[in-house]
C-alpha cells in the first residue's frame, strides 16, 4: 500500500468536498470517518478496546475485535462512517477478516499497529493502492498519525470560524436537533455550540503552529479552495503524491458522497464560491464580533485574513450573488 492520506480538522470545514476530490485520483480508496483517537469524552477506538474486547494479549479478545469491527452495527467505540463499510461489498470477504486477525495476533497489538493493519488490508482487498481516510484521529493527535505512518500525507483543513459556526449550529444531525427537542433552551444550546467551534478553531491553530514544519503536514483553507480551484488543487495534488486532472474541477461528475448543506439543505456538488460566505446572511452581528474577536490570533497563525481574502471579492462579483445566497 501507498502512504495513506489523512484528513484532519474540524467538523464542517468541507471535509467531505475535500475528500471527495482526492478520491477521484486512481487507485484511492476513499475512507470516511474512522475515530481511531478521539477527544476525552469521544468513544473511540480505545474505548472499543476497554469496554468491548479487552486484553489483546489474549488471542481470543483479537478475534472478537476482527468480528466486532466487520459488524457493521452500532457499536460502542466504533460510531465513525467507516465502519459502516457502506458501498463496501468486498468486506463480506471472510479472508479479510481472517488476513487481519492473523497480522494484529503477530504485531505488537498496540492501536497504531491495528490501525495500519486495517487500512492496508482493506486497501488490498479493495483492489486499490492508498487509502484516502477522514478523520481518523481528532486534530490535537496528529503526532500519533505520524508516529503510526510516518510517510503520510496530512491534509489540515480549515474554514473561516463564523462559517463553522454558524454550520454548527444549524447541523440537522446535531445542535438543530437538539434544539428542536429542547425549544426553551435553544439560545444556550446555540451558545454552547458557538463556544465549542470557537474552542476547537483555536486548538487547530495551536496545531498549526506545532506541525507546519514537518514535511508530510499541509494546511488547506476551504476559502482558498473556493476562490481558486485549480490553483489550490495542483498544490494539494502536488503535495499527496497524485497527478492533477482537469476532471478534477467539476467534481460532481465523481461517483462520490455529497453532504447537504446545514444552510440550505441542498447538496452543493460543484465548487460554489458563494458556498464560503452563505454564513453571513445567518451570522448576527453580536455572534460575529465575539467569534472574530475570540478567533482573531488564530485566523492570523492559520493564513486567513477576513478583509482581504480574495473569496469575499470573488463572490461580490458574481452576477448572481443574491440569489446564490438565498
Amino acid at each position: 500500500m501507498n502512504d495513506p492520506v489523512f484528513i484532519v480538522g474540524p467538523h464542517r470545514a468541507g471535509s467531505t468536498l475535500w475528500h471527495n476530490l482526492i478520491a477521484m485520483s486512481p487507485g484511492v480508496l476513499r475512507l470516511p470517518e474512522a475515530r481511531f483517537l478521539g477527544p476525552a469524552r469521544q468513544k473511540d477506538f480505545r474505548y472499543l478496546l476497554r469496554t468491548q474486547v479487552g486484553n489483546l494479549a489474549d488471542d481470543k479478545n483479537v478475534d472478537q475485535l476482527v468480528k466486532l469491527c466487520f459488524l457493521k452495527q452500532s457499536v460502542p467505540g466504533l460510531g465513525g462512517a467507516m465502519w459502516r463499510f457502506k458501498g463496501m461489498d468486498w468486506v463480506d470477504n471472510p479472508q479479510l477478516g481472517k488476513a487481519i486477525g492473523n497480522r494484529i495476533k503477530e504485531s505488537d497489538r498496540t492501536v497504531g499497529s491495528i490501525a495500519r493493519i486495517l487500512l492496508e488490508e482493506l486497501v488490498r482487498f479493495g483492489g486499490c493502492t492508498r487509502a484516502c481516510v477522514k478523520f481518523p484521529v481528532d486534530v490535537r493527535h496528529i503526532s500519533a498519525l505520524v508516529q503510526w505512518f510516518p510517510n503520510c500525507r496530512i491534509v489540515h483543513i480549515t474554514r473561516d470560524p463564523r462559517a463553522l459556526a454558524m454550520s454548527k449550529s444549524n447541523d440537522p444531525s446535531g445542535t438543530a436537533s437538539r434544539v428542536a427537542a429542547h425549544p426553551r433552551l435553544a439560545w444556550a444550546i446555540r451558545k454552547a455550540a458557538l463556544g465549542l467551534v470557537i474552542s476547537q478553531y483555536r486548538l487547530s491553530a495551536r496545531v498549526h503552529q506545532q506541525s507546519k514544519a514537518m514535511e508530510n503536514y499541509r494546511l488547506f483553507r476551504y476559502e482558498d479552495l473556493l476562490a481558486d480551484p485549480k490553483k489550490t488543487l495542483v498544490a494539494l495534488c502536488d503535495f499527496i503524491g497524485i497527478d492533477f486532472a482537469e476532471e478534477m474541477l467539476e467534481p460532481q461528475n465523481g461517483r462520490h458522497e455529497h453532504q447537504p448543506s446545514s444552510l440550505t439543505g441542498r447538496q452543493q456538488k460543484a465548487f460554489d464560491s458563494a458556498a464560503a460566505v452563505r454564513w453571513k446572511r445567518v451570522i448576527t452581528p453580536v455572534d460575529n464580533l465575539i467569534i472574530l474577536g475570540l478567533t482573531a490570533r488564530s485566523m492570523s497563525q492559520l493564513g486567513y485574513n477576513p478583509k482581504t481574502h480574495p473569496i469575499f471579492r470573488c463572490v461580490e462579483e458574481t452576477p448572481a450573488f443574491d440569489s446564490a445566497l438565498s
